[in-house]
């Protein structure tokens, strides 16, 4: 618990240190206090409340009456009987399906992600039909200089704007009292929040618009130059928050389970994961439903929650091998004894908190229903099939390689060796 909740605290700490964006700079502080919040209820209050309640907290089966676990029990069997088969068609399938993330395409077209209904998306439409859609939000090019602006170097500004593929119309100048401040507004031709809007602020204008008042301080601005720095900057972090979550996250898992190999085999498996969650919205949403993209947001919140969660169930799960590992019992009863006890909690929290996010679907909001599938998925994924069956898998496939340095108890040792040698993998 105290690892998995500072694994969710850190990674909310990466992403408020590295996206410097509005967006995850309100969410990083919220998840870190919730989840602080949530670590110390669990450490204090739920134990006190276990105490108190004592027998009357798990009537009417009390403790010492364990439910039957049958289904878990044979897919633990099954695991630790079959673990090459499990493992290869586990990864494979994931494989397969994080092929299809590089297929991936951001859009930021908030507005193109309400309801067609909506008032604002209808006025839109209304204007686009008559308009150039662009008017919807002008781009700004502001010009400072230190004495008045030459008016022949504004007109070469509106000229040489004017000429640029993609727009549409340029508003004259409108000079400061001063004379030594400027500002031209660009209609562009293509909706302001569209991609091709975008690469026209920066493959484009903004080069045209920086080259053509020398000795003067040109800036270009508006809700579309916004996006096109968000994507920008969006870009640059993400390079620098995986590495920084994936070292963070080996140390922690290192120093819990105490081995090299296992943590490895674990942050594999996540990332995996998410790669394979992301490209199933890209096969949902890009190519069944011929979505233009996805919200740009979706994939580092995704990663937030499904590596964070997904990390969670498989120390759940390799805890428990490890203890059964460490007590004696051979890497096959250690992982099939894992799966009986632990898999049904790891399934049950999943599926409950992947229909608490498949709610989102249903509030006719693009982003929001993009978002809802994805965590549900990879959720899903983490708990049902990462977590109870492909970890495992692995523990008994690598055997005693998989939590070295860490041995087993003296007297489990040599009677998992005979174990082992009389059954291999298949």
């Amino acid at each position: 618990m105290i690892a998995s909740s500072a694994l969710t605290v850190i990674g909310a700490f990466a992403a408020l240190f590295f996206a410097r964006l509005g967006s995850l700079n309100s969410l990083a502080p919220g998840l870190i206090i919730a989840v602080a919040i949530m670590l110390i209820t669990a450490l204090t209050l739920i134990p006190a409340v276990i105490s108190i309640l004592s027998k009357a907290m798990f009537w009417p089966v009390g403790p010492g009456h364990e439910p039957q676990r049958s289904a878990f029990a044979a897919l633990g069997r099954s695991v630790a009987y079959r673990p090459v088969i499990t493992a290869a068609a586990i990864g494979v399938t994931l494989i397969v399906l994080a092929v299809f993330s590089s297929g991936y395409k951001a859009t930021y077209d908030t507005l193109g992600e309400m309801p067609s209904d909506t008032p604002s998306q209808q006025a839109f439409d209304t204007l686009a039909a008559s308009m150039p859609p662009g008017d919807l939000s002008p781009t700004q090019v502001y010009v400072k200089a230190n004495g008045p602006i030459p008016q022949n170097e504004l007109a070469a500004l509106t000229t040489n704007l004017e000429g640029v593929a993609g727009v549409a119309a340029v508003t004259p100048p409108r000079v400061s009292q001063d004379g030594t401040a400027a500002v031209v507004n660009v209609v562009l031709d293509t909706s302001p929040f569209s991609t091709q809007a975008l690469d026209t602020i920066d493959d484009s204008l903004r080069p045209v618009a920086h080259s053509s008042v020398p000795g003067a301080v040109v800036a270009v601005g508006g809700q579309t130059a916004t996006l096109a720095d968000v994507r920008s900057q969006l870009h640059s972090d993400t390079r620098h928050v995986f590495p920084v979550a994936v070292v963070i996250v080996w140390i922690i898992l290192g120093a819990l389970l105490l081995a090299v190999l296992a943590p490895v085999n674990l942050i594999v498996s996540v990332f995996v994961t998410f790669a394979a969650t992301l490209g199933t919205l890209v096969i949902v949403f890009q190519y069944l439903l011929d979505y233009v993209g996805i919200d740009f947001s979706t994939p580092i919140v995704l990663y937030l929650f499904v590596v964070a969660i997904g990390t969670d169930y498989n120390i759940l799960m390799a805890e428990r091998v490890r203890e059964a590992f460490v007590g004696g019992e051979t890497p096959r009863d250690a992982a099939q004894l894992a799966i009986t006890k632990n898999g049904q909690t790891a399934a049950a929290a999943g599926v409950i908190l992947a229909l608490t996010f498949a709610s989102l679907t249903l509030t006719g909001l693009k982003n929001l229903a993009e978002l809802g599938t994805g965590v549900a998925i990879g959720v899903v994924l983490a708990s049902c099939v990462t977590a109870p069956m492909l970890v495992p898998a692995l523990s008994v496939i690598e055997r005693s390689a998989f939590w070295w340095p860490t041995r087993q108890s003296a007297t489990g040792t040599e009677a998992g060796r005979r174990f082992d040698d009389a059954h291999p993998s298949r």
